[in-house]
């Protein structure tokens, strides 16, 4: 008896000491994404609204995410430090949930990448119409002094507007205040003529490029960092649940009481 103890207490050991390193990068993980979707709901929700796609309960659902997985990871470490299988059976269980969940939201996401880009562009275009509008011009002038940029596809998709004239944009497309200020347009504070630029280089005072190429390019990139953890997480776990399951049959087998 004592000889099998003395086998079995330093894989149980090695066992305990593995889980509880994946139990810490679970907990980071879902507290990861939690910050995530804090900083989403208060800082980019605007962006959201740039798309005629319904994004208003991603925040929500990052935030939920999180907040289950950052709950499971610490029931992974009761369970690992307690040494009780029914808990350890019941967090790869709930690690197989959330396995699944990352899975086929990476998998959605492939799935409807083509649609984010039309839904930005059409989503962008119905703002710049109805730039008017206090809820869409917050979200068109944000977008376009944090992503430098100007319009849809470029600056004179304002010309097209009524409320605005040839040669003449809102200030948030401004990438030089000082000369933006002293050519405001018929003193509106809000809009800029760009007329009296020399030799026709708007790039000196205004920017030229597009919010729905600025805007797509950034959602591209992160969609793609975004896909990838997901699919890193979601075989991660695969990792626990093993690690959750063979602690807890060893548990069974040898009635070993863990240090």
């Amino acid at each position: 008896m004592a000889s099998r103890r003395m086998k079995t207490s330093p894989m149980m050991a090695c066992l305990k000491t593995l889980l509880t390193i994946f139990n810490f990068i679970f907990l980071v993980i879902g507290l990861g994404i939690l910050v995530v979707g804090v900083l989403t709901k208060t800082k980019f929700e605007s962006y959201l609204t740039l798309s005629t796609i319904d994004y208003s309960n991603a925040p929500w659902a990052m935030i939920a995410i999180g907040s289950f997985i950052f709950i499971v990871g610490i029931m992974g470490c009761c369970a690992t430090l307690k040494g009780n299988t029914c808990l350890l059976r019941t967090y790869g269980l709930l690690l197989a949930i959330v396995f699944i969940c990352e899975l086929a939201g990476a998998i959605m996401a492939i799935v409807f990448k083509g649609k984010v880009d039309v839904g930005f562009q059409d989503g962008m275009t119905i703002a710049v119409q109805n730039y008017t509008q206090p809820e869409y011009k917050e979200a068109v002038d944000n977008a376009q002094k944090d992503l430098k940029c100007c319009g849809v596809n470029n600056y004179t998709d304002w010309w097209k507007l009524e409320t605005y004239q040839l040669n003449t944009v809102p200030a948030s497309c401004c990438s030089n205040k000082t000369w933006c200020d002293s050519n405001l347009y018929k003193n509106d504070t809000n809009i800029v003529d760009i007329s009296s630029i020399a030799g026709g280089d708007v790039t000196v005072a205004i920017y030229d490029t597009g919010c729905h190429k600025k805007m797509f390019d950034i959602v591209k990139e992160n969609l793609a960092i975004i896909i990838g953890v997901m699919f890193g997480v979601a075989f991660f776990q695969v990792i626990g649940m093993i690690l959750a399951c063979w602690l807890a049959s060893n548990i069974n087998t040898n009635k070993y009481e863990l240090v």
